[in-house]
């Protein structure tokens, strides 16, 4: 473990003059430690900056005025650095309702430049500098008060070396000039936080949604908004409210009054007493929908055509990515290839944007062609 030197920013007027310092600088380091074991928002309970100068570990349970921070997070000319930033993403649009923006991700770079995909940060920092990091404190306690000696030190450690590692794949991105890769993917990570899903679109979240008919998907889709809804009100977790089985269950039986509730398999009495009535005005709600309206029908991945198309997709993806010595998953996964095979706008999806659309779309677009074919005549 490193006896790191840092300064604990407890104050709005240290906040302050830390901002002012940090944006005298270029690019910086930024990580936070935070709680998600028991609410739907994350608890933010420690920020963590690193200019180059110095390492500044921020307490946001006693800053009262985050404005400088929000300053800091807008500046077009410092770069924030980041590692496996997208759950980093919720705390921030929770506590500040902004993103760190120019932003660069060292797990997407490390991707681009050839490394293994979504590497650790103790990975990263052990393959790059050879440095060996200290994880045991990852799943401690980071809203209590004090931090032990050993909390602040790891706390440390995660922005001490982030700044070299970044130098090292800036220079690795450079050398493979894929420079407007990096870009294009911070950006799309930015981009998707400041857009969220709509609430009536979480129901294409549920893993065996496509298994539903027509009618039950168009009760899911309700379902999953409403849930959606009281989560969030709440502050608890999805699965508190009631879980993805028991949310495809009802999409199934869509039961009209409390005593079928009651028979759902595995539901809870508490689920039944708290929820009962908004659970079957969110059915009765879906039922009223005409059947014109419902939800389109799930991708149909396991049928004979669907399966030799998205195979032959897949093995153009993974010829491409072994040409570019990158991780096949960063060039295209199968959840992207699905979306690409059955969109009816190819420049919507992933895989027909940007970098990926000038590697792809040459070898894409007639494996696609042929399964659209039939439904074309």
């Amino acid at each position: 473990m490193n006896n790191t030197d840092f300064i604990f920013i407890d104050s709005d007027s240290a906040l302050a003059e830390m901002v002012t310092a940090c944006l005298e600088q270029p690019v910086i380091a930024l990580d936070t430690e935070f709680i998600r074991t028991d609410t739907f928002y994350p608890k933010p309970a420690l920020l963590q900056i690193y200019d180059r100068r110095q390492i500044y570990l921020v307490d946001p349970l006693k800053i009262t005025d985050l404005a400088p921070l929000k300053n800091l997070f807008n500046s077009p000319t410092t770069v924030k650095v980041m590692h496996s930033c997208s759950e980093d993403m919720d705390v921030f649009a929770h506590m500040l309702g902004c993103y760190p923006k120019p932003l660069m991700d060292t797990q997407i770079a490390a991707s681009i430049v050839g490394m293994d995909f979504s590497m650790s940060y103790q990975r990263l920092v052990e393959s790059i500098l050879d440095k060996q990091l200290d994880k045991a404190e990852t799943r401690s306690d980071w809203l209590q008060r004090p931090l032990t000696d050993k909390q602040l030190a790891y706390a440390a450690d995660d922005v001490l070396w982030l700044l070299d590692v970044h130098d090292h794949l800036v220079e690795q991105l450079n050398v493979l000039g894929r420079e407007p890769w990096m870009t294009e993917e911070c950006e799309g990570l930015i981009s998707r936080a400041e857009q969220p899903i709509p609430f009536d679109q979480y129901y294409l979240k549920i893993k065996a949604a496509w298994r539903l008919d027509a009618q039950s998907l168009n009760s899911l889709r309700s379902l999953c908004a409403w849930r959606e809804e009281v989560a969030r009100a709440e502050d608890v977790p999805r699965s508190r409210v009631v879980t993805d089985a028991i949310l495809l269950e009802l999409s199934r039986q869509r039961p009209d009054n409390k005593p079928a509730l009651s028979e759902i398999s595995e539901i809870r009495f508490a689920t039944v007493r708290n929820h009962g009535d908004a659970i079957l005005e969110a059915i009765a709600a879906a039922e009223a929908v005409d059947s014109e309206d419902y939800p389109p029908a799930m991708l149909p991945t396991g049928n004979l055509e669907a399966r030799t198309a998205l195979k032959s997709m897949k093995q153009a993806v993974d010829s491409a990515a072994k040409n570019l010595k990158i991780p096949e998953a960063l060039l295209g996964r199968r959840r992207d290839l699905e979306a690409y095979l059955f969109a009816t706008e190819s420049t919507s999806q992933l895989l027909g944007q940007g970098w990926r659309a000038r590697i792809l779309t040459p070898v894409l677009d007639p494996i696609v062609s042929i399964y659209q074919a039939p439904s074309k005549s």
